[in-house]
């Protein structure tokens, strides 16, 4: 006596097919950025004069985090803002390293607050699908307080951005708990292991 045969019922779908260049983009475009950022040192290091392939070769790393950066953890929105903002303000900073002018310290923060209160809107708009992303969002406000309290102490100097980085940091901490105190509690203790 045989045995009935089984029906098996697949739940995955089907395996698209993709061309090569499909398949392989970020790794063609990780290659063609790699070439790029070599050349550019290259072409410097021949040519002489100041070190403008760092600035081509940063422009590079930032245009690779806000367009194809991909975090294997916390793959979210949130995590996508704060992450092109800070790459954004470290390019200033560089910027301003390369080709002088001082002014890096009263621009980079305009770009902090702007990418806080773009972050911050979009979380406590979205809180009831977003409450579990809360932890790029708040380490970007707790470094607008060490800033704060930096230019405060004296170790920076305090000027409108600076203090308006302080401020929405500080706000958007008091409103996120305010408005939700018990999410969050239980979201940190859950990020935290508690």
């Amino acid at each position: 006596m045989t045995a009935p045969k089984m029906q098996v019922h697949v739940t995955y779908p089907e395996l698209i097919s993709h061309n090569f260049w499909r398949r392989n983009r970020r790794e063609l475009m990780r290659g063609l950025f790699v070439f790029l950022a070599y050349a550019c040192g290259v072409v410097n290091l021949a040519v002489g004069g100041k070190p403008w392939a760092l600035a081509a070769i940063g422009g590079l790393a930032v245009g690779w985090i806000i367009v194809f950066y991909k975090p294997l953890v916390e793959n979210t929105a949130i995590k996508k803002i704060t992450d092109a903002g800070a790459a954004v303000c470290l390019y200033l900073f560089l910027l301003d390293g390369i080709y002088g002018g001082n002014w890096s310290g009263f621009v980079a923060p305009i770009v902090f607050f702007a990418d806080l209160v773009i972050a911050g809107t979009y979380f406590l708009a979205y809180f009831k699908k977003e409450k579990r992303n809360f932890l790029p969002l708040f380490e970007l406000s707790l470094g607008g307080l060490v800033a704060i309290f930096c230019g405060l102490v004296g170790w920076s100097r305090v000027d409108w951005p600076l203090i308006v980085v302080g401020s929405v940091s500080l706000a958007l901490v008091l409103l996120t708990m305010v408005l939700h105190w018990k999410e969050i509690r239980v979201e940190f203790s859950k990020k935290m292991h508690w």
